[in-house]
């Protein structure tokens, strides 16, 4: 009887701890299970280049004779003036956006406990396809309660997000194209014979 009361308290013991505890949190934590990340990204980049330059340069000359050999002779006389201003700038600026959410599952736990993640969504709305995909590593303290990491917290990040066109263009089918180009040819067939008979 003390066999099978030791046997079941052990048991329930074993039971009691292997169940998640309902005040535990909800973190992925082993290979398979799935959490999401919150993309926040932003970039911005800048750059300005200025070059200004001015030069200047003034000359002068003159000459003034008096007298009554010389009264014929006009008065000499010069003047030069040359400036120069020049001013030039360049410059780029870039600034990126990308807000977003995906659901990534863990497909590894390397030997530091840092899990390596992947995943991939596609949004087709009236056939244009949205592609976002994630891979990268990240610690498990940096996983929120709430089953969440920041896409920044996240190493060696790849993110990409595509954008393909649409896919489903209006087709207007046989007849509605073969009426297109017999109207279109019966006007072209009209307006060279109201030419030939001017």
């Amino acid at each position: 009887m003390k066999l099978k009361m030791i046997i079941g308290i052990t048991f329930l013991m074993t039971a009691a701890l292997s169940a998640q505890s309902l005040y535990s949190d909800i973190k992925a934590r082993r290979v398979g299970d799935v959490l999401s990340v919150l993309v926040v990204e932003s970039a911005d980049a800048s750059r300005e280049s200025q070059n200004k330059s001015a030069q200047s340069s003034d000359m002068k000359l003159g000459a003034k004779a008096t007298g009554n050999v010389t009264s014929f002779l006009p008065l000499f006389g010069a003047s030069s003036n040359l400036s120069t201003n020049s001013k030039a700038g360049d410059g780029t600026s870039q600034k990126d956006k990308l807000r977003g959410r995906i659901t990534v599952r863990i497909t590894e736990i390397t030997e530091n406990g840092t899990y390596k993640i992947e995943g991939e969504r596609t949004l087709n709305v009236n056939g244009e396809e949205n592609v976002m995909s994630l891979e990268g590593y990240v610690r498990p303290r940096d996983i929120t309660t709430a089953n969440t990491v920041y896409s920044y917290n996240v190493a060696d990040a790849e993110i990409i997000y595509k954008k393909g066109g649409i896919t489903n263009l209006i087709d207007d089918g046989f007849f509605g194209s073969t009426l297109t180009k017999l109207v279109g040819l019966g006007m072209v067939a009209a307006a060279l014979g109201y030419l030939s008979l001017k």
